[in-house]
């Protein structure tokens, strides 16, 4: 069971939890941001998907700190990187954006890139 679980592999799923961090946060900050203009909230944008949204980042950043005891952070960076393209993938689905042509032409560029950088 050692051999299974590397810290290298835990570092590899640190990372995979720190996309998923950065992405809930943003998800739920966008949450936040559209239920204060229709509920007041604590000066206009603290309600409780606002507060979950920056716990979300803060175990992001823990996860991050915790992923770069085991990779360089240039690789780490690289890597994390993929959260640009799942931020948008889940504000098209969960949140019904508008993902335009050029911004699929992006991700695809963002794709192309990570796999060229990881080589």
């Amino acid at each position: 069971m050692d051999k299974v679980l590397t810290p290298r592999l835990l570092g590899a799923v640190a990372l995979a939890l720190v996309i998923a961090g950065n992405a809930a946060g943003n998800i739920f900050l966008k949450l936040g941001a559209n239920a204060a203009k229709y509920r007041p909230a604590l000066l206009g944008v603290i309600n409780w998907q606002t507060v979950l949204g920056i716990c979300c980042f803060a175990f992001g950043i823990l996860a991050y700190a915790w992923a770069l005891r085991q990779f360089e952070l240039h690789n780490a960076q690289i890597v994390v990187s993929l959260q640009y393209v799942v931020v948008i993938l889940l504000a098209g689905w969960l949140l019904r954006e508008q993902i335009s042509a050029m911004q699929w032409l992006g991700i695809g560029c963002i794709a192309i890139g990570l796999y060229f950088c990881t080589r």
